[in-house]
């Protein structure tokens, strides 16, 4: 059992690279690809994370922004560069592992956490990136901008929704674009959809983000007459949470029940579960362990290790059969490690 399932043990990294220089990764970076450290897809929770990552690069700080459109949620870390190491804490960093003029690839480290728990991220420089774009746009003068390719705010439209709304809530969604003109100095919004024929509150939400110009950095997009950033909306008052969310270059609904899909009461009965099964093995109650593992996962789709688990339990307990069914589920999943014990113990 000890052999599959995933308890945190301590883990070294050592490594033979030399010294890299500073200078050769100061800068900005743009992720454009993510995979998990052992080569498996991203799952689950990581790709939440992991849809747009921003790197800034300075003498000795690192920061992070996840907002591909703002850059106020942006966080730093302090760091030493140590031969190919950036060391941000005691126990955590980055190693990095190829670097050149345009393109760096970096590796999560984390003592304790093994390769299928850490992610590779592969970065761009940032003006290579919009260069790029620049080029491939050169002739057209209105454009739509995409996560890679947009004009930035200084602020926070969802906060400035919030405050608009001052608390007065109610459940409805909308499907819409906003245009910047940067010659003409001003923002216009449509909404082309929306679930509520309240013209009232969609009037607030065209208000605000029509007012917004003086909030955007302009600089690389003054040669266009307009960049559209189409967008949709979520109002929500529920007893687990009240609020506006926005996400933005798509008109897509269904992105929201992607990305806050999982309700905090299946969230909450899901490790209820799964801490019932870990007690269950211990006192050898295999089926129950099955059955709790199965239901951990049931609730949360997210929870790959109840799987995981759930194959190990079938394996020591002697059924074979089970546990490669349930690896072999979990491989299709594009998870390496699965796939391993796979062919290791099922052929």
């Amino acid at each position: 059992m000890k052999n599959f399932l995933f308890i945190i043990a301590l883990f070294f990294f050592t490594n033979n690279y030399g010294q890299i220089k500073l200078s050769t990764i100061q800068g900005y970076w743009v992720s454009d690809k993510v995979e998990m450290k052992d080569g498996s897809d991203l799952f689950g929770r990581f790709v939440e994370d992991s849809v747009y990552a921003e790197y800034r690069i300075d003498q000795h700080k690192l920061c992070i922004n996840s907002s591909p459109i703002h850059r106020t949620n942006e966080s730093c870390l302090d760091f030493t560069l140590i031969n190919n190491l950036i060391k941000t804490s005691q126990y955590a960093g980055f190693v990095i592992e190829k670097v050149s003029n345009d393109s760096l690839i970096l590796s999560e480290k984390i003592d304790g956490l093994t390769d299928d728990k850490l992610k590779r991220l592969y970065f761009r420089k940032q003006e290579v990136v919009l260069d790029n774009f620049k080029e491939e746009y050169k002739n057209q003068k209105n454009i739509t901008a995409s996560k890679f390719f947009t004009p930035k705010t200084n602020a926070t439209i969802e906060i400035d929704l919030n405050k608009a709304f001052k608390n007065n809530y109610s459940n409805f969604e909308l499907i819409g674009n906003f245009k910047i003109y940067p010659a003409q100095k001003k923002v216009k919004t449509a909404v082309t959809f929306s679930t509520q024929n309240d013209s009232s509150r969609i009037r607030i939400v065209k208000k605000i983000i029509d007012h917004s110009f003086e909030k955007w950095n302009l600089k690389d997009f003054q040669g266009y007459e307009s960049i559209e950033i189409p967008f949709v909306l979520k109002s929500e008052i529920t007893k687990r949470y009240w609020g506006i969310s926005v996400i933005f270059f798509t008109k897509d609904l269904t992105k929201f029940e992607r990305i806050n899909g999982i309700k905090m009461e299946d969230l909450r009965k899901s490790t209820d579960y799964f801490n019932k099964a870990l007690i269950a093995y211990d006192e050898k109650r295999y089926p129950e362990a099955i059955t709790y593992f199965t239901e951990s996962y049931n609730l949360d789709h997210k929870n790959i290790d109840a799987l995981y688990n759930k194959a190990a339990v079938y394996f020591e307990s002697g059924d074979k059969q089970n546990a490669c069914q349930v690896w072999l589920e979990i491989s299709m999943l594009g998870q390496v490690n699965a796939k391993q014990l796979f062919l290791e113990y099922c052929n």
